[in-house]
C-alpha cells in the first residue's frame, strides 16, 4: 500500500481550513462501481469539486490518497459534529478493484489513526451512524462488525498488520503517528 498526499488546494470551497478535533473516524464508501473509479480518480474528482463536499482519505486496493490534513474539518456528512470532529475515509468500490484488499488497507489506516489520536473503538463510525444514510453500503452489519474487530483486535499469529514504523518507511513520514 502506498500513501499519496494530494491535498485539495487551499481556498477551495470544499477545503474550509478550520479545525477538526480528530475525536472520531468516519467510514464511507464512494458508491462508484465504475471501472477506473479508484483512489486516484477520486483524488482528481475531489480537487475539481466546486461544492462543500470533502473527506480526508480515499482508500483503494493499492493506494491511500490523503486530500486534507487530519487536523482540518471536512464536509463529509450533513452532521456538523461529524464534520468538525471526525477524520473521514472513503473506500473505493470500483469494479476493477479488489475490495477485500481495499478493506485491508483501510484497516491499517484506521489502526494508525486510532493510535495517533487515541480514538477508541466506539468512536469509529459509519456515515450511517451520523445521518442514517446507508453508507458504507458495501459493508453490511456483519462486515461492519468484522471491520471494527479487525481495527481494534490484537495482532494474531495468522494475520499481520502493518506497524506504524512500517507505514513510515512506506512514505507516511509526513503524517504524525
Amino acid at each position: 500500500m502506498e500513501r499519496i498526499q494530494d491535498f485539495i488546494p487551499k481556498g477551495r470551497i470544499n477545503r474550509p481550513g478550520t479545525v477538526n478535533r480528530c475525536r472520531y473516524i468516519t467510514v464511507h464508501d464512494t458508491g462508484n462501481k465504475s471501472v477506473g473509479a479508484d483512489a486516484a480518480a477520486h483524488a482528481k474528482y475531489i480537487k475539481g469539486l466546486n461544492e462543500k463536499t470533502s473527506w480526508h482519505y480515499t482508500v483503494d486496493d493499492e493506494y491511500i490518497y490523503q486530500h486534507l490534513p487530519d487536523s482540518e474539518k471536512s464536509y463529509h456528512t450533513s452532521d456538523k459534529e461529524a464534520n468538525e470532529s471526525s477524520i473521514a475515509i472513503e473506500l473505493c468500490v470500483n469494479a476493477d478493484g479488489d475490495f477485500a484488499k481495499t478493506v485491508d488497507n483501510a484497516v491499517c489506516l484506521v489502526r494508525g489513526l486510532m493510535k495517533n489520536y487515541s480514538i477508541p473503538r466506539e468512536n469509529i463510525k459509519r456515515h450511517k451512524d451520523w445521518t442514517g444514510k446507508n453508507c458504507p453500503a458495501s459493508l453490511d452489519e456483519t462486515a461492519w462488525k468484522e471491520f471494527l474487530a479487525r481495527c481494534t483486535e490484537s495482532e494474531s499469529g495468522s494475520e499481520k498488520y502493518i506497524t506504524i514504523d512500517e507505514l513510515k518507511q512506506m512514505g507516511y513520514a509526513g503524517v504524525k503517528w
